[in-house]
C-alpha cells in the first residue's frame, strides 16, 4: 500500500562512485555524450577496421565512421553473449585495430569475449561500452580492456553526460568547454516533464516532448567533442549510487515475479544477484502491438535499437531482436507500488 505523509525521503548524498570508477584506470574524462566518449577514445588511434557487435546503436557506430574507421560487425548468441568462435575468425580475417564489446542490459558479461580477443595474439585495442551496466563497474572491471566508455544520461537524470576511461593517454584538449543548445533544451525538457508529473497537463506533456525532440535533433547535427556540463557533474557527485543499485535490482526482481507467467511474451533474463539492470527486456512476435497497447495504459516501452542492413546481415539473433524486443522501465524513478502498478497494467491486457 502506498503511504503518504511523514518525513521526506532522501534521494541524494555526497557520492564518490564515479570518482572511484575514474581512479581504476590512468586516464579518464567526462564528455557530453556516450558517442563523444567513444570519439575521444579513438581520436588518437590510426583509423583502420573497427569490429562492433551487430546489436548496437547507430550512435556507437557514428564516432568511428566520422573519424575514418571502416566498421564491420560480429554476431551474438541468443543470450546476447558473443559468438566467440566467429569473433576469432573475423579478427584473423580482418585484422581490426579496435574491437568493441558490450554488456547488454547488465546481464551479458564480456569476460569471455575479451579473453577470446587476447588469445588471438593480434594487436587489438579493446573498447567496452558499459552504459547498460553503469552501476556494476567494479564487479565487472577487467584489466585486459583498453578503454571503457559509457553514456550516463540514460541512467541518471542529467541533461548530458558521457564517460571514458583509458589505459592510454587521452587528448582531453580536444574537449570543447561550451554550453550547447542540446544541454539547455534537454535540461528544460526534464524540468517540464517534472511539472507534468504534478499537473497531468497535456500542454506540459507536449512541451517536454517537443523540447526532447529538439535536443535529439541538435545532438545528431552537432557532433563535436564537448565536455560534460557543470550541472551534470554536480548531479553525479550527489547521486547516491548505492540506493540506485538497490532500486534497480529490487524493481527488476519485483517485475519479474509479476510478469513471469504472462503468456504474451518471453522474458530475456531472469534476475541475478549483485546486478543493477538497465531495463526489463521482453520478446514477442507481436511486439509493435504490445508496445502500442502498453502506451495506451501509460506504460511507455522502448525499442533498442533499429539496426543497419550490414548488422542484420551478419547476425540472425540481432535481426530477430530488432523485430521482437521491448524494454520496460525498472529504474530508480519507480517505487515498489509503481512497479506493482506497471505489472498490473501489463497483465490486465488480453490481446
Amino acid at each position: 500500500m502506498r503511504e503518504y505523509g511523514s518525513e521526506f525521503e532522501v534521494g541524494y548524498r555526497p557520492d564518490t562512485y564515479f570518482k572511484s570508477i575514474a581512479s581504476k584506470m590512468p586516464f579518464s574524462a567526462f564528455t557530453r555524450s556516450g558517442r563523444e566518449a567513444i570519439g575521444l577514445a579513438v581520436a588518437g588511434i590510426e583509423p583502420g577496421i573497427a569490429l562492433l557487435p551487430a546489436y548496437c546503436c547507430w550512435s556507437m557506430v557514428m564516432p568511428f565512421e566520422v573519424t575514418g574507421w571502416r566498421v564491420s560487425y560480429y554476431p551474438l548468441n541468443w543470450d546476447l553473449s558473443v559468438d566467440c568462435d566467429r569473433l576469432t575468425e573475423l579478427i584473423d580475417e580482418l585484422n581490426p585495430g579496435v574491437v568493441l564489446v558490450m554488456d547488454y542490459f547488465g546481464f551479458s558479461p564480456t569476460k569471455d569475449a575479451v579473453k577470446t580477443i587476447r588469445k588471438t595474439g593480434k594487436v587489438v585495442l579493446i573498447i567496452e561500452d558499459f552504459t547498460q551496466c553503469l552501476f556494476s563497474f567494479h564487479e565487472k572491471w577487467n584489466n585486459e580492456v583498453d578503454y571503457y566508455v559509457a553514456s550516463l544520461r540514460k541512467s541518471i537524470g542529467t541533461p548530458d553526460g558521457g564517460m571514458v576511461l583509458s589505459k592510454w593517454s587521452l587528448d582531453v584538449g580536444k574537449l570543447i568547454e561550451e554550453r550547447t543548445p542540446f544541454v539547455e533544451h534537454h535540461l528544460q525538457a526534464g524540468v517540464r516533464k517534472k511539472l507534468y508529473n504534478y499537473s497531468a497537463n497535456n500542454d506540459d506533456k507536449q512541451m517536454f516532448r517537443e523540447l526532447q525532440a529538439i535536443a535529439g535533433a541538435e545532438i545528431k547535427q552537432d557532433y563535436h567533442l564537448y565536455k560534460m556540463s557543470p550541472e551534470s557533474a554536480a548531479i553525479l557527485e550527489n547521486s547516491d549510487v548505492e540506493t540506485i543499485r538497490f532500486a534497480r535490482r529490487k524493481n527488476y526482481e519485483h517485475l519479474y515475479e509479476l510478469l513471469r507467467d504472462n503468456q504474451q511474451f518471453s522474458i530475456l533474463f531472469a534476475p541475478e544477484d549483485n546486478r543493477a539492470p538497465f531495463m526489463f527486456i521482453i520478446n514477442s512476435p507481436r511486439r509493435d502491438e504490445l508496445q502500442k497497447a502498453y502506451a495506451q495504459k501509460g506504460v511507455y516501452c522502448q525499442v533498442i535499437w533499429p539496426l543497419s542492413e550490414a548488422a542484420r546481415a551478419v547476425c540472425p539473433v540481432s535481426k530477430e531482436m530488432e523485430k521482437t524486443m521491448l524494454a520496460i522501465p525498472i529504474d530508480q524513478r519507480y517505487s515498489f507500488d509503481d512497479i506493482e502498478d506497471i505489472g498490473e497494467r501489463i497483465n490486465s491486457l488480453k490481446l
